[in-house]
């Protein structure tokens, strides 16, 4: 079962994975002059890293539904149920 540390743990392994594309010497391998579909390959590699890392954040940050906490009571709710409980107490036996 996930709890909300793996969460965060597949942020940070995100977030790294991103400084590893985008640091220096990752881009320098990228920067030749050779164009792809008339694309030159720096931007194509720009744009389809970019495009990868959303994927993944769409795709490993997601919450389980069983994760997802119960509706918590809202005052309104607490209020009518002790308001209920007032009642019931001052009903005669």
């Amino acid at each position: 079962m996930l709890d909300s540390r793996s969460i965060k743990e597949r942020y940070i392994g995100l977030f790294l994975f991103a400084c590893f594309l985008f640091c220096y010497p990752v881009l320098t391998i990228f920067n030749l002059p050779i164009r792809l579909f008339g694309i030159p390959l720096f931007f194509l590699y720009i744009f389809t890293a970019w495009s990868a890392l959303i994927f993944f954040i769409i795709f490993f940050g997601k919450i389980p539904e069983t994760f997802h906490l119960t509706k918590p009571d809202t005052p309104a709710n607490n209020s009518n149920h002790q308001a209920d409980a007032k009642i019931n107490d001052m009903k005669p036996d």
